[in-house]
């Protein structure tokens, strides 16, 4: 009643009487239902002298059914009370009625927010907008904007990139992570596709005030697709640092055949096709197109007449069939599909550190930090369980647990990295995604199994 102007506040703000009522009915589970039918009584046939107060109570609501489920015992007669006012003959209410009937089925999908509105949000709300203008980056620093609401999660905006994309299956959506990043890049964490989005940017805002919330393809079973021009130079823009870096091929004893100069020199006469210039490349810009290691093997003029010559095929290619064209050449590589992460050290003497570790759908692949060339490999089917550790004493980097082996075999390896979070929400999604593609299989009669 405070809130809704029928009583005298002395004091408080409407932010503390939002965090009190917020915080009593979390800590205490039995209020909730006694919150739910305090409010529900307060805008039932509301005689209040005050001219807002049923619009505030609604507020209250609004705000309880994106936090707390009610029981079970109450669900159906609140969900009633909330379509009878959506199909009532007063419109007033209808509209925030309709958005506290989808709260609570998120609520009780999600488990609801667990962050309390910031000073920000609570105004919004109080001035009827449910929504907000949300940065997400996609590789190649492509901007969009999505529309966020009060119990958005990250699987929605996952859908709606998705869907721009022309992707529509739930298999292909599964393959996406949004990613939250703060310290100027230096602290990249995956998001659960359950988190709410303005939980993490409520939390992450007094933090970081120059967070950013990054879209990122992690696992590559689905084939690709080349029909939509945002998912080509997306995906193209996230896999050419990669290969430039020379993580997605290993060059056999420093040499490449002529075969393998020739597709060297064409993927560099696509990446410059693909900036849309109509000039031919300089030695400079040549340099720029092929994985340092591998440009060392000839010399200057001799990449720059190859590209040359390759760059006569691929003129008559627009920017967008130049990005798939590439695409379509580097998904074959050995490495392709993979998230990288530079070990620092590991328990384990098999593995020679420093070093780099290559995440893909085959498994954990330990490669030379110097030649890029497979070390040790472990099958994803071996991974038991990864789990983080804190940076013991003397030590600035953090270490993950990986548990090996079958249920009669274990052990357990030490990989210091620095982004340790990440590696373990990285290898999840693809222990996950492998799991969900057994049970699939599992599931389909004979004949379908076949197929796969």
């Amino acid at each position: 009643m405070k809130f809704m102007g029928d009583y005298p506040i002395k004091g408080q703000t409407e932010q503390d009487i939002i965090s009190t009522i917020l915080r009593l009915t979390g800590e205490y589970g039995l209020l909730r239902d006694e919150a739910y039918c305090q409010v529900l009584k307060q805008i039932t046939e509301n005689t209040s002298s005050k001219t807002d107060s049923c619009q505030r109570g609604w507020r209250i609501l609004y705000i309880l059914t994106a936090y707390y489920r009610c029981s079970e015992v109450l669900k159906p007669y609140l969900l009633k009370y909330l379509q009878d006012a959506c199909a009532g003959p007063g419109v007033q209410y209808q509209g925030i009625a309709k958005a506290c009937e989808q709260n609570l089925r998120k609520t009780f999908q999600y488990g609801g927010r667990n962050k309390y509105p910031n000073t920000m949000e609570l105004k919004a709300m109080m001035a009827s907008r449910s929504s907000k203008r949300q940065l997400f980056l996609l590789p190649g620093g492509i901007e969009r904007h999505l529309k966020i609401k009060t119990c958005s999660v990250v699987l929605d905006a996952i859908e709606e990139l998705c869907y721009e994309m022309g992707l529509h299956s739930m298999e292909g959506m599964d393959e996406y992570a949004v990613f939250l990043v703060t310290n100027r890049g230096q602290n990249v964490q995956p998001l659960s596709k359950r988190e709410y989005i303005l939980d993490v940017t409520t939390e992450a805002e007094p933090i970081d005030g120059n967070y950013n919330l990054w879209f990122r393809r992690v696992i590559w079973n689905q084939p690709l697709k080349f029909d939509s021009e945002l998912g080509v130079t997306m995906h193209y823009n996230q896999v050419t640092p990669d290969y430039l870096k020379a993580l997605l091929n290993v060059v056999s004893q420093g040499r490449l055949s002529e075969q393998q100069l020739q597709q060297v020199s064409k993927l560099a006469a696509l990446q410059h096709r693909a900036k849309d210039t109509i000039s031919l490349p300089s030695l400079h810009e040549v340099q720029d197109y092929i994985p340092v290691p591998q440009y060392g093997l000839q010399s200057s003029q001799q990449w720059l007449n190859m590209v040359t010559q390759n760059m006569q095929q691929v003129q008559a290619l627009s920017p967008h069939q130049a990005r798939a064209q590439f695409l379509g050449l580097v998904s074959v590589l050995p490495m392709f599909g993979s998230s990288f992460f530079y070990i620092q050290s590991s328990s384990n003497s098999s593995i020679d550190c420093p070093c780099i570790l290559a995440v893909n759908q085959n498994g954990l692949n330990f490669l030379s930090k110097d030649t890029h060339e497979l070390m040790v490999k472990f099958p994803l089917k071996e991974v038991q369980s990864t789990r983080t550790q804190r940076p013991v004493a003397g030590s600035s980097y953090p270490y993950v647990e990986i548990m090996l082996g079958d249920l009669t075999s274990q052990r357990i390896t030490q990989l210091q990295v620095d982004q340790s979070l990440e590696l373990c929400r990285v290898v999840a999604m693809h222990m996950d995604n492998m799991l969900s593609v057994r049970e699939k299989r599992l599931t389909l009669p004979p004949s379908e199994i076949t197929l796969l």
